[in-house]
């Protein structure tokens, strides 16, 4: 069975904890895989072009970026 094609059979449940065990994986050993070249340019964009919004701990982020997608879920 295709990668893909195993997606598209589970959950949305399912694919963001299939998501988070593969970022905690890639994460745990950050030297295995090269940065995509657009990576750096949006680290020099967002170096040259700070953000006026206040600075949050990665918890406080998670919760917003969640709180962003249920409501835009519940938007569609």
């Amino acid at each position: 069975m295709e990668i893909e094609t195993f997606i598209d059979t589970l959950n949305p449940e399912q694919q963001q904890a299939a998501f988070d065990l593969l970022w905690q994986r890639l994460a745990a050993d950050s030297r295995a895989l090269k940065s995509p070249a657009w990576h750096g340019d949006v680290l020099a964009y967002r170096t040259a072009n700070p953000s006026d919004e206040p600075n949050m701990s990665v918890a406080e982020a998670k919760i917003a970026v969640k709180r962003i997608i249920d409501e835009r879920r519940s938007s569609q």
